[in-house]
């Protein structure tokens, strides 16, 4: 285990904390940078972050910060741990600051988030020489209890990992295995992006709760919201994920193997493995329809899946009908900051045009 390295974790939510928590714990020199001062100013005054339940202990942080600037001068390694939502935003910030040799992974990337913070710091003229890379989802099922604590649920068994271009992920995965060997390398960002379920799962199984969604109920979304019927349309999402992905070249898993694999859990449908899936038991349903599970896994998500579905000429209807769903019963468009192909600087491109820039990172 490489101690030298230096890690800068941009985010101070719930994952942010946990990621910087879990790395201080380990020895690691550790940045967290979060734009809220409340927060770094808790974790100033302990040193770190302590962790609870699957992680239990304290994890010194050698700074805590709301400058950017500061969060990244002399980092190897730089965490974007921040709603996929803030993205963009977070690389306009870091454009002038990001040094040569740098490696920059979304963590998660929700879809081709790698894709988003490329070209908005292309179109800020940033010249620095990083490698960007995404994973597919978070390490932790977590939570905050108050800022600089959070609890840890569990721990997944591997996070696919991948850079842009594809010809530098085994080094990058080399890299971040010195902290978590549960990071995998997976072919490209194709993988990562198209192995994010949260599209898949959030958006119906909260639109189909809306009921008890605005009512006083206490309920848990995995357990009490993920009806059988409800687990049936999921499903026919997963399919559609899944036809985009093989048709452009992707053997992928489908959520319910992807349970199997991540939480060693096995049943006959989804819905069983997802309601019973020991991780989820304690998360809490929420009481507002304002949540990143529609606000965020529609326009990071649903939209670019439904957009290569298009270039494909393959159907998405059920994505489509969680996607119109979500913004006709919010009242508003999702589509502003949206991942279309036009975002992700692809648009345009024919299939063969795309696989390569993704592979070689030319266009």
């Amino acid at each position: 285990m490489n101690k030298t390295l230096k890690w800068t974790i941009i985010g101070g939510g719930n994952g942010g904390q946990t990621t910087a928590g879990h790395l201080g714990m380990m020895g690691f020199d550790v940045t967290i940078y979060d734009i809220f001062e409340e927060t770094i100013e808790v974790i100033q005054e302990q040193g770190g972050v302590y962790l609870e339940d699957a992680l239990t202990g304290f994890g010194s942080v050698s700074c805590a910060t709301t400058n950017i600037e500061d969060a990244l001068t002399g980092a190897d390694v730089v965490f974007v741990t921040v709603p996929a939502t803030a993205h963009a935003s977070v690389a306009k910030s870091c454009a002038p600051y990001l040094q040569d040799g740098q490696i920059v992974i979304l963590n998660p990337a929700a879809s081709f988030g790698s894709l988003i913070f490329r070209k908005v710091l292309d179109d800020a003229g940033c010249t620095a020489d990083v490698t960007l890379g995404e994973t597919n989802t978070l390490l932790y099922g977590c939570r905050i209890i108050k800022p600089g604590t959070t609890q840890v649920f569990g721990l997944k068994n591997r996070i696919l990992t991948a850079a842009l271009p594809a010809t530098e992920t085994d080094r990058v995965v080399a890299i971040l295995q010195e902290a978590f060997p549960q990071f995998e390398a997976c072919d490209s960002i194709l993988v990562t992006s198209f192995d994010n379920t949260n599209p898949i799962l959030h958006p119906a199984t909260t639109l189909f709760n809306t009921g008890i969604i605005e009512s006083d109920r206490e309920w848990r979304f995995y357990v009490d919201g993920f009806t059988p019927s409800i687990g049936k349309y999921v499903e026919k999402m997963d399919e559609e994920r899944l036809a985009i992905a093989k048709a452009l070249g992707l053997d992928l898993p489908s959520c319910l193997e992807q349970l199997e694999i991540e939480y060693d859990v096995f049943k006959e449908t989804l819905a069983e493995s997802v309601s019973s899936n020991p991780v989820y038991q304690d998360i809490g349903g929420q009481h507002t329809l304002e949540t990143r599970y529609l606000t965020e896994d529609i326009p990071m998500g649903l939209i670019p899946f439904i957009e290569l579905g298009n270039m494909l000429g393959l159907p998405t209807i059920h994505m489509q009908t969680a996607a119109t769903m979500g913004q006709l019963l919010l009242g508003r468009s999702l589509m502003e900051g949206a991942r279309t192909l036009e975002a992700l600087g692809v648009k345009g491109m024919t299939v063969e045009e795309f696989l390569e820039f993704v592979r070689t990172g030319r266009k």
